[in-house]
């Protein structure tokens, strides 16, 4: 009967999902219980009376599962047709903005062409059919702020015309040329500050104060680097600054190198000392030195902590002063003090 029930009700959870076939199913087994309940001289009309009620859950449960999928389609539907219509109101917004863009380069108003390739904000977000109208609106206007001398503006709209045309030899001279102007501009601004900067270094090296130094010439460095691969690195005065600047560097370098070493020795000594000993919020002792006191003491039931001083941390040990009374071998009790060093956990050296 157990299993003849699983069955029942594995095949009603079946006939529950098929949705509204599964309802004709569940109406059809409805009758029938209802034919068989009816039926003269019926020995079965308590199994037809469970029959029909497991009938009505069986048709009302496919009747809600064939809503939940008629719901489900429809709304699959839905969103299928709304991506099938924002996709061509896309493809035929970007085909306007395309035609719109070719006609502003065409008819020499390369602003307004740029204001609407930059609506679409990074260069890889503009689409297929506009990139070649881009590519010429922002050479055009680049040109323009270039004869202009405007190359801070300059720039950037030329790197925009190179990426979206990468063969476009017109685009990468201009682009250069913006470039160069730029960097002759700039190291007219930035070559004092890097001469000030090094002057500095300079003062921070005479008084020995090498990490402050080096965050002076990191700075120079940094700034000059920014100068490579145009002319402004081949001039004198660009080569005189990086010149001092290497020289200042090997000045500085064994100081450096001593701070390091200072710092890999004292994190050696951290590491050594391992973590600091706690003093007992009951009687201020240190647990360290207690368990080591228990193990030496030639009566370690005769211990009794007197007062211990914090630990302070000297080289590679934990130090503390601790008092203490204890028998000695003759059985009298007697106070000793003592300096207990602790690395790690452990006490390893003791001193009067």
């Amino acid at each position: 009967m157990l299993i003849a029930s699983c069955f029942v009700l594995a095949f009603m959870g079946w006939v529950m999902r098929l949705g509204y076939p599964g309802a004709v199913l569940g109406v059809g087994a409805l009758a029938g219980s209802i034919a068989i309940f009816r039926k003269k001289d019926s020995k079965h009309r308590s199994a037809a009376v469970i029959s029909a009620i497991a009938s009505g859950i069986v048709v009302f449960g496919a009747i809600g599962s064939g809503n939940e999928k008629s719901r489900s389609e429809a709304a699959k539907t839905a969103s299928i047709e709304e991506a099938r219509q924002k996709a061509e109101a896309s493809r035929a917004h970007e085909e306007d903005v395309s035609s719109r863009i070719a006609a502003l380069v065409a008819s020499t108003a390369p602003q307004e062409a740029v204001d609407l390739c930059s609506s679409f904000g990074d260069v890889g977000a503009i689409p297929e059919k506009s990139r070649a109208g881009c590519g010429a609106a922002y050479l055009a206007k680049g040109r323009e702020s270039l004869a202009a001398a405007k190359l801070a503006e300059a720039v950037p709209l030329l790197e925009r015309a190179s990426a979206l045309s990468p063969g476009n030899a017109d685009a990468a001279t201009a682009l250069s040329s913006a470039r160069e102007l730029r960097g002759k501009e700039d190291f007219k601004n930035k070559g004092p500050e890097v001469s000030a900067g090094l002057a500095r270094a300079l003062a921070h090296a005479k008084a020995k104060e090498w990490e402050a130094a080096e965050a002076e010439l990191n700075a120079a460095d940094a700034t000059l680097k920014g100068f490579e691969g145009l002319e402004v690195a081949k001039s004198k005065e660009w080569s005189t600054l990086s010149g001092q600047a290497a020289q200042q560097r090997k000045r500085i370098q064994p100081g450096l190198e001593k701070i390091q070493l200072q710092r890999a020795a004292e994190k050696l000594m951290v590491e050594m000392r391992g973590e600091k000993p706690k003093n007992s919020g009951w009687d201020g002792s240190v647990l360290e030195v207690k368990q080591y006191l228990r193990q030496v003491m030639n009566d370690p039931d005769s211990y009794e902590h007197v007062s211990t001083s914090a630990p302070v941390a000297r080289d590679a040990y934990w130090i503390v002063k601790s008092s203490f009374r204890g028998k000695n071998a003759f059985g009298g009790k007697v106070l000793n003090t003592r300096y207990f060093f602790i690395q790690r956990g452990q006490v390893v050296r003791v001193e009067e």
